[in-house]
């Protein structure tokens, strides 16, 4: 009788950019034992195939969708263009080279963006991404789950019920076990719809599910949960000592509930064996063979391997060590052992170390190792800021092929940092990052904003702080993929902090009753920045830092459009465009009156429009532009006339008489817009455009915008036709007023303020605004042009 098998599961969602470790570690220590073993990546296979063409489709056969109107109409918008394009668009963005294709990579981002808004539109409740599924039902509700799991209708894991626990597995008799990785909240409910299917298809599976967050979760319960209904043992802490033992005492029917670190539930009483630490000198090798390494969402693979477990440090913020044990490292030699068979079995170069915290110690003698050995790799990973931290030891990071280090800032002052329990010095940050920066190596800062005790401006000057010195980074040193980024602070219950509120000047608040699952506390302060306005805060220094946002979709995320970090690494490995650079080139209409021109874009009649008054909108959208535009919309014939082609003088003629318009703009001036945006096209298969050229040698006019000067840092421009939004500042605010009016391009220049470096200033401004779809080219006319005026509209 052939030994039956176990299925090791990592559902959605994680991380959809590389695999997550847990797994393949599990699956190499069971094969070491002798123990046959497959895995499935969930989290990856369902994703792939809802962003796909044949999974859209599918989604768009469903009756049932979102009812938020606004969500529904843009997937409706995008959709066909969508279809069409995202197969290609993950094909550009698995590709290592075309990193260095800026246009393309936008291209492909916008693609995969509206590929999701397409999946949100399918599902009621539903924001979907590639970060974190918001779903109609909630993660921290215990009554939630169990109702999500048999609702195909508006749990979209449900409904993709054959990628997140195939039938391949489930139909094979020699499936004896299943282990299911849940290492955050949000695999919560489709770890529990994979458990429930895999319980009514296959009784006689044993189930056990582990990993960091459902130790925290279950480390909350007194007595049996009903999650006891799918699943027969959870592992707490670490499981490659549990595991095994789980599955050779069930293939033999024998009693599992003293295997340290397992939680199993019996006669209404649940039992808890104490975890222990895993040595690390004699673990086995990850095994990722079985995984789909060409699928993920960036070029790779980028493998994650480790040198050390849990954190040497007890910061007063952090759960880590409650769920991981005690803080152990391992000889450098094996770590870099299973570097170097990695990259012969799976023909990889790059890496990201996943350890909680990289020590000094840990980074030199890995380091060392691999320059020892001459191995030609790449990788990143996690540290912190140290008196230690020299130049030497970062010119030796560098060697070893380091190219990105992520730190834990959290505040730039002092006090702050003590009320962390952070173990950080002030000094040791300026000197850490100096050194990092000055050897080549990219720097992260992750920060915390509103800990409780903090003040704003000590939040503040942490933003400021955090901002000169990327600035720094790429001015002074010459690295374009340095980064920070800010969340406000949130209050995990198995942290210090919570542990021991009265010492940090807080009370937590008790959650809700329906809120059973829930690991994170609100809390309130006695001094300093409530969690309301530490969330301001982050808000306030998202708003300073990024240029664009999408507004017409009305979109919570643009994590398909931002920098993840597998992507700053990769680009910092090649010398690649940084992420800023992807940005589009403008272009002026060249159409005389006699071109028939007719429409090239998806068009749809939508219930809602950008004005206030409602009703119904002739909606344009070009995907390959990602342009976008609501007609008024006063019959069918526009539709018809657009579809049908005539002249553009024609054209023009009849939105005049028909009073066709777009935020005030009719006639000619609206048919250019539409050309300018690739909403319509020559009939002749022809350009209707001219090449731009270099901004000082044109006059630009403004497309129609919105301009809300109503902020003490700066305008806000929004753009509804691309979505974008960017803060002008005084100068930016000259530029666009100047735009408006008439004059040659040196009349222009005459306006600006200040010398040349002021006129080049400006003109970089201009080619900012230019390139994100506020100014477009016109030629001057007999040395002088006028600038077409627009009226300005309400953003939708």
């Amino acid at each position: 009788m052939n030994q039956r098998f176990t299925l090791l599961i990592n559902p959605p969602l994680w991380n959809a950019y590389a695999p997550h470790l847990a797994v393949p570690l599990l699956a190499g220590t069971l094969r070491d034992q002798g123990l046959p073993v497959r895995c499935h990546d969930a989290s990856v296979e369902v994703l792939d195939w809802l962003l796909s063409a044949d999974g859209l489709r599918a989604l768009a056969a469903r009756e049932a969708g979102s009812r938020d109107r606004h969500v529904a109409a843009r997937g409706r918008l995008v959709h066909d263009h969508t279809v069409r394009a995202v197969d290609r668009a993950k094909t550009i963005i698995r590709d290592l080279s075309a990193l260095s294709d800026a246009q393309g990579q936008a291209w492909a981002r916008r693609v995969t963006r509206n590929a999701m808004w397409s999946v949100s539109a399918a599902f009621d409740g539903l924001r979907f991404d590639l970060v974190a599924n918001d779903l109609y039902y909630s993660a921290t509700s215990t009554k939630a789950v169990l109702g999500a799991v048999d609702d195909p209708e508006r749990n979209v894991y449900r409904w993709a019920l054959d990628r997140l626990v195939p039938r391949r597995f489930l139909d094979d008799p020699a499936l004896g076990v299943v282990g299911i990785s849940m290492s955050a909240d949000t695999q919560l409910i489709a770890a529990m719809t994979a458990a429930a299917e895999i319980r009514r298809r296959r009784p006689d599976v044993r189930i056990v599910v582990g990993g960091n967050y459902a130790t925290r979760m279950v480390e909350e319960w007194s007595a049996p949960h009903p999650f006891f209904d799918w699943v027969d043992a959870f592992v707490m802490a670490e499981g490659e000592e549990a595991l095994p033992e789980l599955v050779r005492r069930w293939n033999t029917g024998r009693d599992v509930s003293d295997v340290p670190g397992v939680v199993t539930a019996s006669g209404g009483t649940l039992v808890k064996r104490p975890a222990r630490p895993v040595p690390l000198d004699g673990v086995s090798a990850p095994y990722f063979a079985d995984l789909p390494l060409d699928r993920y969402f960036a070029p790779g693979p980028i493998l994650p391997v480790y040198a050390s477990r849990s954190c040497a440090w007890s910061c007063a913020f952090c759960s880590i060590p409650f769920a991981s044990n005690s803080f152990r490292s391992r000889p450098a030699a094996q770590t870099v052992d299973h570097l170097e068979h990695l990259m012969a079995e799976y023909g990889t170069r790059t890496f990201m170390f996943v350890d909680e915290i990289l020590t000094l110690h840990v980074l030199r003698e890995v380091a060392r190792e691999i320059v020892d050995r001459g191995l030609e790799l790449h990788w990143y990973g996690e540290t912190r800021f140290a008196g230690g931290f020299s130049r030497e030891l970062a010119d030796l990071l560098y060697r070893s092929g380091c190219r990105r280090l992520n730190f834990g800032l959290e505040s730039y002052n002092q006090r702050v940092l003590d009320l962390m329990a952070k173990g950080t010095k002030v000094e040791h940050i300026d000197r850490t990052l100096r050194n990092v920066v000055a050897a080549g190596i990219a720097p992260h800062l992750f920060v915390i904003h509103g800990f409780p005790g903090e003040t704003l401006q000590e939040a503040e000057h942490t933003v400021s702080y955090a901002e000169e010195k990327i600035r720094e980074a790429r001015t002074t040193y010459g690295n374009p993929y340095a980064t920070w980024g800010g969340s406000p602070f949130i209050l995990d219950l198995h942290s210090p902090i919570a542990k021991d509120p009265g010492r940090f000047g807080i009370e937590l608040v008790e959650s809700p009753a329906d809120e059973d699952l829930s690991l994170v506390r609100e809390y309130t302060v006695a001094q300093g920045l409530t969690s309301a306005q530490a969330m301001d805060v982050a808000q306030t220094a998202r708003r300073s830092t990024v240029i664009r946002r999408n507004v017409w979709f009305r979109t919570r995320t643009e994590s398909a459009l931002a920098e993840v970090e597998e992507f700053t690494f990769l680009r910092a490995c090649l010398g690649a465009p940084n992420a800023e650079a992807l940005r589009s080139s403008p272009a002026s209409v060249d159409a005389a009156d006699d071109r028939r021109v007719r429409l090239s874009c998806t068009a749809y009649v939508l219930p809602w429009q950008a004005g206030e008054s409602g009703g119904a909108a002739l909606a344009l959208y070009q995907g390959d532009s990602d342009r976008f535009v609501q007609l008024s919309w006063p019959s069918g014939e526009t539709e018809e006339i657009l579809a049908r082609g005539t002249t553009v003088a024609e054209l023009a003629r009849w939105f005049g008489a028909h009073e066709v318009t777009w935020g005030g703009t009719g006639g000619r001036a609206l048919v250019e817009l539409l050309i300018r945006h690739g909403m319509l096209g020559a009939v002749d298969g022809g350009s209707l455009l001219r090449e731009a050229r270099q901004p000082a040698e044109w006059c630009w006019s403004r497309e129609p915008a919105v301009l809300d000067a109503a902020h003490d840092d700066g305008a806000v421009l929004h753009s509804p036709v691309t979505g974008n939004t960017v803060r002008l500042g005084p100068l930016g605010e000259l530029v666009w007023h100047l735009c408006e009016g008439e004059g040659t391009p040196r009349e222009f220049a005459r306006h600006l303020p200040g010398d040349a470096g002021w006129r080049g200033a400006a003109l970089d401004v201009v080619r900012e605004l230019a390139e994100l779809g506020f100014l477009f080219p016109s030629t001057p006319a007999s040395g002088t042009v006028r600038a077409d005026r627009p009226a300005l509209s309400a953003a939708p």
